[in-house]
């Protein structure tokens, strides 16, 4: 009953079952929480979003609506744990980049709502959900392996409570960006990481998360959280940053 507690569509009889059951499970309401976040995304850009699609994109859609080659692939199969708001929106961000990449040269708080979305898209849809913590080394060498990228991943075993927990590559306006993700104290921290990128350091609140922005000459890093507080990301980054030299 989430997805149409958050669409606001729901009986008034589920929505009070579902506010008596959020009431008492943090689980349920952070997943709440997330999904309303990414379904006011859509409501805050909406103004932008009605741009014309990219040359070919029907065509493409077309023909991948005839691909009968992989029928075992279920569209769409995690609408359960998202919104149709929420579902549309990460539509949006995959094949959105000719609307927004006008943008994002222009405004890193385009950039961090972007990164936001990423943030929620990785921990509550693709879940880390019994995965160990890696070290930095093993990091390193997926992201050399898997991207063909070649940097410093900051050591986390000095920082008290901090977990690398995974991996992966995401897109954004203006190309793709290793995300890493952590695990502090059992909370979801972000850091992204974008090389030739040039932002200049700011803290951002975005879409009900805290991020802080800081650039090396070469590359810039976002780092974000929903559930960390603006005093306690700074502690991360702080060692993040200082790890990462």
């Amino acid at each position: 009953m989430l997805p149409s507690f958050v669409d606001g569509v729901a009986a008034a009889g589920d929505r009070r079952l579902v506010e008596a059951h959020l009431a008492t499970c943090p689980g349920c309401r952070s997943q709440a929480e997330a999904q309303s976040s990414v379904r006011g995304v859509l409501h805050a850009r909406r103004a932008h979003l009605a741009v014309q699609a990219p040359p070919g994109l029907r065509t493409r859609i077309a023909a991948a609506a005839r691909d009968e080659a992989r029928p075992e692939v279920p569209l769409l199969g995690w609408r359960g744990r998202l919104s149709a708001f929420a579902a549309a929106a990460l539509v949006v961000m995959a094949v959105g980049t000719a609307a927004t990449v006008v943008f994002t040269p222009r405004s890193s708080v385009l950039l961090a709502a972007q990164l936001a979305l990423d943030h929620i898209k990785c921990f509550v849809i693709d879940g880390d959900a019994g995965v160990e913590p890696i070290s930095a080394a093993q990091a390193e060498a997926t992201i050399a392996r898997e991207y063909g990228w070649s940097f410093a991943v900051p050591d986390t075993s000095a920082a008290k409570g901090l977990d690398l927990v995974a991996v992966r590559r995401c897109l954004y306006g203006d190309g793709f960006a290793a995300h890493l993700l952590y695990r502090l104290e059992g909370e979801p921290v972000s850091l992204f990481v974008m090389p030739g990128l040039e932002r200049p350091s700011d803290e951002l609140h975005v879409l009900g998360h805290e991020e802080l922005v800081w650039n090396d000459g070469s590359k810039t890093y976002m780092l974000v959280s929903r559930t960390v507080g603006q005093a306690r990301l700074a502690d991360v980054a702080a060692h993040l940053r200082n790890e990462a030299k």
